[in-house]
């Protein structure tokens, strides 16, 4: 007996040619009564699973394009998703038992597929059109007669087989070649290229990481030649047609282990109530010129990375940490932004050009911050501490100006990493955002802001940093989480306004940070284009990335725009159009990359020092549930780790729609937010994974 919907397709494939409206699908049926109630909803449905086609009113059965090509991406759990060539297709859900010989990246061939029972499509790999994974990084584990190597990346396949080694040792980092994939029960096989050392140590851990993300960490002979043969003073002749600004009471503010210093500011609060800032950047486009040998490497970093300890910058150190950084009391070529703004934070008026400053003092974070908090304690002379006070309320101004404009203040705290002297991590301390952070924050964003209005009423060409509006579907994801934390939340047509109400509300909750962290989650990710779209999170109408070029290639780019526009003679080399485009992309690509790099090597780091702390207790708030247990984050240390449903007393049931697990005796419930005591149970460096127990008589 053939149902309802097995008759509707069989009458449609029949009538390929000729597509059918609803009604002469009923009249050709003969449906009557109930049935016909049900034709309009049961097409409807056929649509969605696109089994079917509707145009106008007319109904057919799709086409079924036999095989699918697009790039394979593999979640840890094993199944994935194609994403095809075709930018107009939509992704493809690929179950585990369908994912054939293939490893995340990798180019493969699909077969389409629907599944009567699931009522859904899905696809099968059937040929995997290009390799990416040759060779893999990854940790060597011998077990139960076997010599195993787990991938570093999560996403690919592990583990892969090789023959043992009497020399390596289990956790240690080895480099392999893949001589056959894995499918289905099999297991890949490969081959020892390389032991790249022990692990733990430092040096290897760090190694591992630009490995594994194709980090540039070698400048070229001829950039290294370049940049050594670059005066490390600067001479008359650098003079010509700059502002001379020495006498200018200019200060660095920065931590107290950088070597770089790319910006200068100084500040006078002027007879008629304005205030002058001056924000001075190091002119690196004096010193980079486009398509030399320094510039080349410049581009294929993108970006300095920066880890616990260790730095890969962007330029060689001669010219980051020798002519192009702003040390005290050398004189120095800069790029100037001369802004004056009113006690409300509004722009009255601003003026951009080249420069030669003497920086009067290199200050740090915590020596303003004192000096705010104190100044009758303060070693710094009297003029200086008038200039840090003004300086403190400009900013306060301009961070007030911003919050009602719309502005998101997102302040999540960060954790550093404690070294010894050889480099181990020993401890995590929480790092404290005070008032010279957020100083030295707001001038850099006012200069950002007049630069991207400055260049674009110009006319000129540049890449904007640009931040869209968040996906609706996160947006409920997050009002979600924050019912179950009690709290409402409203998307109403001012959606910043929504979030930043939601912030507001929980600041002096348990849940502040996980709300934070979910609120940025939900927004998109900030990148490089050459079409100005705003920046949704500081509700910035133009904004561009001006104040670092020593470490961020779209500051140079900006830097060379502005100079264009300064000097009124068209420069071929300043990019526009497709090429700007490009170069946009590659550079939110390569900072993603850096982020991705900075955060693994972060998470290593955690665990080691955690490795330290196994058996004790810890208090914590779970981040996040899933059918497998619930992540918990430890207060203050900000440190990931599992709770794992076999570790808990009871059978539990996982609602997807609530987030939350549900024990089935003791109707026990965990949700994101809740407050609990956990004991660190186990830490696998390798799998970068960290256990915990729930303590008896947590609720």
């Amino acid at each position: 007996m053939y149902s309802l919907e097995d008759k509707v397709l069989r009458l449609l494939r029949q009538q390929r040619k000729k597509p059918l409206t609803r009604r002469n699908v009923a009249e050709r049926l003969n449906l009557r009564g109930q049935e016909r109630k049900q034709l309009t909803r049961m097409l409807n449905q056929l649509v969605q699973q696109q089994q079917l086609e509707e145009r106008k009113g007319f109904y057919r059965v799709r086409p079924q394009q036999k095989h699918v090509d697009g790039v394979f991406s593999q979640a840890e759990q094993g199944y994935g998703f194609l994403r095809p060539d075709d930018p107009e297709r939509e992704d493809l859900f690929i179950p585990a038992r369908h994912v054939g010989s293939a490893m995340d990246s990798d180019r493969v061939q699909v077969s389409l597929h629907f599944s009567p029972r699931q009522k859904k499509r899905y696809a099968q790999v059937e040929k995997v059109l290009e390799r990416i994974h040759g060779q893999v990084l990854g940790y060597y584990q011998y077990r139960r007669g076997k010599a195993e190597v787990w991938p570093l990346k999560k996403s690919l396949r592990g583990p892969i087989l090789i023959e043992p080694s009497r020399v390596i040792k289990n956790g240690d980092v080895v480099h392999v070649a893949i001589d056959s994939y894995a499918e289905g029960h099999r297991l890949a096989r490969g081959h020892l290229i390389e032991h790249l050392g022990t692990a733990g140590d430092p040096q290897v851990d760090i190694e591992t990481v630009i490995r594994q993300h194709d980090l540039p960490s070698q400048f070229s002979e001829e950039a290294i030649i370049a940049a050594e043969e670059q005066s490390g003073q600067v001479v008359h002749a650098d003079l010509e047609n700059r502002t001379d600004l020495r006498e200018l009471p200019l200060v660095t503010i920065d931590g107290e282990t950088a070597k770089d210093f790319d910006d200068a500011v100084a500040l006078t609060k002027e007879a008629n109530g304005l205030y002058r800032l001056w924000v001075c950047i190091a002119d690196v486009a004096h010193y980079v010129t486009p398509h030399s040998a320094i510039d080349t490497d410049a581009l294929e970093r993108g970006t300095s990375v920066y880890f616990p300890g260790f730095c890969l910058p962007m330029l060689p150190e001669s010219l980051s940490n020798g002519i192009c950084s702003l040390n005290p009391d050398q004189d120095r070529l800069v790029m100037t932004a001369e802004m004056v703004m009113n006690d409300r934070g509004e722009m009255v008026d601003s003026t951009f050009y080249p420069a030669v400053i003497r920086s009067h003092a290199r200050l740090t974070y915590t020596q303003v911050t004192d000096s705010l908090e104190g100044a009758e304690q303060s070693n710094l002379d009297s003029s200086l501490q008038k200039q840090l006070l003004e300086m403190s309320e400009l900013a306060r101004i301009l961070t007030k100006m911003r919050q009602q404009r719309g502005s998101l203040d997102l302040d999540l705290p960060e954790v550093d990493i404690v070294l010894d002297d050889n480099g181990q991590p020993i401890d995590l301390r929480k790092i404290e955002r005070n008032q010279a952070h957020r100083l030295i924050e707001e001038f850099m964003l006012a200069a950002n802001e007049a630069v991207a209005h400055f260049l674009t009423n110009a006319g000129q060409a540049l890449l904007y940093r640009i931040h869209e509006k968040p996906d609706l579907l996160k947006l409920q994801d997050l009002q979600q989480l924050a019912a179950q934390c009690d709290i409402g939340m409203t998307l109403g047509k001012d959606l910043q306004k929504s979030l930043q109400e939601l912030l507001d509300e929980v600041k002096e909750r348990p849940e502040a940070r996980l709300i934070q962290q979910y609120v940025l989650r939900s927004l998109q990710q900030a990148r490089y284009a050459p079409e100005n779209c705003g920046h949704f999170g500081l509700a910035a109408s133009h904004y561009c990335h001006f104040t670092s070029p020593i470490r961020r290639y779209p500051d140079l780019l900006v830097h060379r725009a502005l100079k264009q526009v300064i000097d009124g003679q068209p420069n071929t080399a300043v990019p526009t159009g497709k090429k700007l485009f490009r170069l946009g992309q590659e550079c939110s690509e390569k900072e993603r990359r850096a982020m991705q790099a900075e955060r693994d090597l972060l998470d290593l780091r955690r665990c080691q020092v955690m490795e330290g702390h196994v058996g004790e207790e810890y208090s914590g708030t779970i981040a996040s549930v899933t059918e497998f247990g619930f992540f918990v984050e430890l207060d203050d240390l900000f440190v990931d780790g599992l709770v794992h449903v076999r570790s808990l007393d009871d059978y539990f049931q996982f609602d997807p729609a609530t987030m939350t697990l549900t024990g089935e005796r003791r109707r026990q419930v965990y949700r994101p937010g809740m407050q609990v005591q956990v004991c660190v149970k186990r830490v696998e460096l390798w799998r970068r994974r960290i256990d915990f127990t729930l303590i008896a008589g947590t609720k």
